[in-house]
Parts: C-alpha cells; sequence; structure tokens
C-alpha cells in the first residue's frame, strides 16, 4: 500500500509542477490580474495550506515532545484557520510549504528508498527548498515573479523550462522507484 501512496505522491508533484508550468506559459500582462487575484484566494490558500500541514504534521509529531506532539494537529488546525483569515498571499504562502516539504520528503524518500541519485537528485529538492523559503519570508516575491514573467518572456520561459523539468525529473523518479521497488 506504501509503494503506492508514495507512487500517487510522485505522480502528483509531476502534475503540479506540469501545470503550473502550462500556468506560468499563459501568464501574460492582458491576464495577469486573474493571475495575481489568484495568489490572495483564501480558499485555495485554505485547501492547499491543509495539504501543507497535513504533509508536515506527521514529521512533527516524530521529533516533537509527547506532550506537544498529542496537540499537533490541533495546533496545525488552529493555525490554518489564522493564517486563512489574517495573512495575506495565502496562496503563495501554501506553495511555499508544499514547496519545501515536497523537497525535504524528496530527499528523504530517495535515501529511504535507496534510489541512489547523487547530486542528481539533491539539486532540485535544494532548489525548490530554497524557492520555497524565500517565498515563505517574503511571499510578494512570487507576485514580483509573475509581473516579471508576464512582461518579458525570458523569465516566463526559465520558470516554464524550470517546472516543466521538475515534472520530467518526477516522472523519472517515479519510475526509479518502481525498479528499485520491484
Amino acid at each position: 500500500m506504501e509503494k503506492y501512496l508514495i507512487t500517487a505522491i510522485l505522480l502528483a508533484g509531476a502534475v503540479a509542477f506540469a501545470a503550473v508550468s502550462v500556468g506560468f506559459y499563459f501568464c501574460r500582462e492582458k491576464n495577469l490580474e486573474r493571475f495575481e487575484s489568484f495568489l490572495r484566494n483564501r480558499i485555495a490558500g485554505g485547501v492547499l495550506g491543509a495539504a501543507a500541514l497535513a504533509w508536515c504534521v506527521p514529521q512533527i509529531q516524530v521529533v516533537a515532545w509527547d506532550f506537544l506532539a498529542q496537540w499537533a494537529w490541533v495546533l496545525a488546525a488552529a493555525a490554518l484557520v489564522l493564517c486563512v483569515k489574517y495573512l495575506d498571499n495565502v496562496v503563495a504562502r501554501s506553495v511555499a510549504g508544499l514547496l519545501v516539504m515536497g523537497a525535504y520528503s524528496f530527499l528523504d524518500m530517495s535515501f529511504d528508498c535507496k534510489l541512489d541519485l547523487g547530486l542528481s537528485g539533491a539539486f532540485p529538492a535544494w532548489v525548490w527548498g530554497s524557492i520555497g523559503i524565500v517565498i515563505a519570508a517574503k511571499p510578494c516575491y512570487l507576485r514580483d515573479y509573475l509581473r516579471l514573467s508576464a512582461k518579458r518572456s525570458l523569465w516566463r520561459y526559465t520558470a516554464v523550462g524550470l517546472c516543466g523539468i521538475s515534472a520530467l525529473f518526477l516522472l523519472t523518479a517515479t519510475l526509479l522507484f518502481w525498479k528499485v521497488q520491484g
């Protein structure tokens, strides 16, 4: 069962990166307002934030003190409600959390499954983890990058390429995972 769950997560990541790649491709000045308003969408931010927190809580419970571990889900739910209610750029912050958790989980999974990807596996995870940390610190940077990519095709195609390469990398990782798992 765990094999299928890991496969589903890897494939979901590949689909998400492919969708973001397509989104960046179609981000132009004429529809920039729609993309910027999506970064402030509280419902989408709540859903993405819930996914990031649901991914994070089991990792926290392993290393937290016993009295705190039993309250981790309650604290995560309270944090989600407060974030959706009071923070701006909720989607950008949630995407940052997903990028950080994805980078961590990808590295962890590659070691657990003995994929032996070396630097080719670590580098994309470091890039996406670093981008996630930067977006978490300054969510307005994602909005600014959207504006920049809408005006200049070099930045748009850079994002399209990076997301496309990440999607292909996750598909390759899925195939390697199935080869290692048998």
